[in-house]
Formats: C-alpha cells, sequence, structure tokens
C-alpha cells in the first residue's frame, strides 16, 4: 500500500512541477509580449505562437492534475444524495467512462498528429511541425484515462475516499478543530 501512495505523490509532484514550469514560461511569454508591443515595431512575432503552445499544454497537461484532486467534472450534486454503495458505483462508472472518453480523444489525436507530420505543416514564426503544438492533447488524453482508471480502481478497492467523504472528513476536522479552539470539546 505504502508502494502505491508514494508513486501517487510521486504523479502529483511531477503534476505540480509541470504544471509550475508551464504556468512560469507562459508568463514569460507574455511579459515578453507586453514589453516589446511597447514600442512600435519590436514586437516579437514567435511569442504568439509560443503562447499558443503553452496554452494547450496547459489545458491538456493540467487534466491529470484535475483528476488526482478530483476537481474535474462530475454531477456531485446528484451523486451525494445516493446511499454510499450507489455513490461508489457511479464513481467508478464515471471515471471508467471518462478514460474511455479521453481514450477516442487520444485516437483521435493521433491521427491530427499523423495529419500534421505527414503534410509538414508549420508554424509561421517558429518553423515548427505543429505536430509539436498538439501533442500535449495526446499526452494529456492518455495521462488522463490512465489516472481516471487507477482513481476508479481505488474507489473499487476502499483505498481512496469517495470525493464527497474526503470533503466531509475534512469539514468535521475543521469544525473539531474550531471547537477544540473555541474551548468547547
Amino acid at each position: 500500500m505504502e508502494n502505491k501512495t508514494s508513486i501517487l505523490r510521486l504523479l502529483k509532484r511531477l503534476d505540480v512541477g509541470i504544471a509550475g514550469i508551464l504556468l512560469f514560461a507562459a508568463f514569460i511569454n507574455v511579459l515578453l509580449q507586453v514589453l516589446t508591443r511597447i514600442t512600435p515595431g519590436n514586437a516579437i512575432p514567435w511569442t504568439v505562437e509560443m503562447g499558443e503552445i503553452l496554452l494547450v499544454a496547459i489545458i491538456w497537461m493540467g487534466l491529470g492534475l484535475g483528476v488526482l484532486n478530483n476537481t474535474h467534472v462530475r454531477f456531485d450534486l446528484v451523486l451525494t444524495k445516493l446511499p454510499r454503495r450507489q455513490k461508489k458505483i457511479f464513481y467508478i462508472i464515471g471515471n471508467v467512462v471518462f478514460a474511455v472518453f479521453l481514450l477516442v480523444l487520444a485516437y483521435h489525436a493521433i491521427d491530427l498528429l499523423a495529419f500534421h507530420i505527414r503534410v509538414n505543416n508549420r508554424t509561421p514564426s517558429l518553423r515548427w511541425n505543429r505536430a509539436i503544438i498538439r501533442a500535449p492533447v495526446l499526452i494529456g488524453c492518455l495521462l488522463g484515462a490512465v489516472r481516471m482508471l487507477i482513481q476508479a480502481w481505488f474507489f473499487a478497492k476502499d483505498k481512496l475516499p469517495l470525493p464527497d467523504e474526503k470533503e466531509i472528513s475534512e469539514i468535521s476536522v475543521i469544525a473539531k478543530a474550531g471547537n477544540v479552539a473555541g474551548g468547547k470539546d
């Protein structure tokens, strides 16, 4: 069990590290765009393309972090009203369906990347193949699907609390801390 949790912690640290690097690079890119456009004729043309690359990477690589933090889209309003057993089944089915959806997207992303490579479609300023710009879509879909399936497995084996159970336990810990601090415990 410890080995599995250390792997999940490593994955989360890796995701947070990649997200930090991508956000910092996007910040520097926007800063370059603003600073070079202040004076007429000095704009750096490749910053627009780099912004597109970074935006795609942030969105699609952030998918895995959303899964790990349970911040991806679900019908939690409906699921929280169900009994635990049914809720667990719906969370597992939802994760598997979403993973299949991501795998279908990955399949189409492979087709898109192959098209860009086949026709040698390049960006205007950087002259990079557009497959490089779209590669994070494929990587993000594959990582997201794997993480959804891992999460579904952990839900099934009761090795991970269901999202609303985690929130409820955090709320009760906060409430107990407030009672202790207020002298009520």
